[in-house]
């Protein structure tokens, strides 16, 4: 069988803010059509490993390869078109509408004229019941109405890969089955993601790897079956008695 191509390799990354050394050297690779799940205690790097990933954050030494190409200062817009990032607390611009917030990139970066950006909206909106919500503006939408509209956004421009910071945090009970069944279409539907979460059914049910960073490192990692029942690690073991 054919190994499918790696779209992301990380070798040795590292992040200090000041004296705070946060990422302490992870070397990471993440294949075409590959569903991580990033676990690990608060404060442990992982909302920081996946900023640095699309630049939201510099590293400050290591290496971050997409698609055989060294992510630098010069290329990290054309990065971002082909990573995609949803954050916890949702990003939207207060002053936009939903249709100006979607087509703003796209529009912005010349990757889809005015027109077609809307279609392509359109067509979203309408796909997660949201169509009549264009006109609105953020602050009339429901957390989880905003956070479905954030992860739409991600996809106006078709991104190959989607990262997940915390997507549910700042959700209600009952917003978070939407956003959640909303990621798990994306990923059915063969999109690459990496996503940070808490909600450990759905690490279970979505992940086609796990990994664990504590103190800026990957700990651990493996399949979801043998994390989940069989961890290696006594700091794994721990963590798992403590969440699930």
């Amino acid at each position: 069988m054919e190994e499918r191509a790696t779209d992301l390799v990380i070798k040795n990354l590292r992040k200090s803010f000041g004296k705070n050394k946060v990422l302490n050297g992870i070397d990471f690779e993440l294949k075409e059509g590959e569903r991580v799940v990033v676990l690990g205690p608060s404060g442990s790097g992982k909302s920081t490993f996946l900023r640095c990933i699309n630049w939201m954050e510099e590293p400050t030494s290591g290496e971050i390869i997409f698609d055989g190409e060294v992510v630098t200062e010069k290329n990290i817009r054309q990065v971002r078109r082909n990573i995609g990032m949803v954050f916890q607390h949702f990003n939207l611009i207060n002053n936009m509408t939903v249709m100006e917030n979607l087509t703003l990139a796209p529009v912005k970066l010349k990757v889809m004229k005015r027109e077609a950006a809307e279609k392509r909206a359109r067509e979203l909106l309408r796909h997660i019941g949201l169509l009549g919500k264009a006109d609105a503006y953020p602050a009339s939408l429901s957390g989880g109405q905003k956070q479905r509209v954030a992860i739409v956004r991600a996809m106006m421009l078709s991104p190959e890969v989607l990262l997940f910071d915390e997507p549910t945090s700042a959700l209600d009970p009952e917003s978070i089955g939407d956003v959640l069944s909303l990621i798990s279409e994306l990923a059915e539907r063969g999109m690459t993601i990496m996503i940070v979460t808490h909600e450990m059914s759905f690490a279970k049910e979505i992940a086609t790897r796990v990994v664990f960073i504590d103190k800026g490192r990957i700990i651990e990692e493996g399949a979801p079956e043998e994390f989940f029942s069989h961890p290696k690690t006594e700091r794994v073991r721990e963590f798992l008695e403590k969440v699930l």
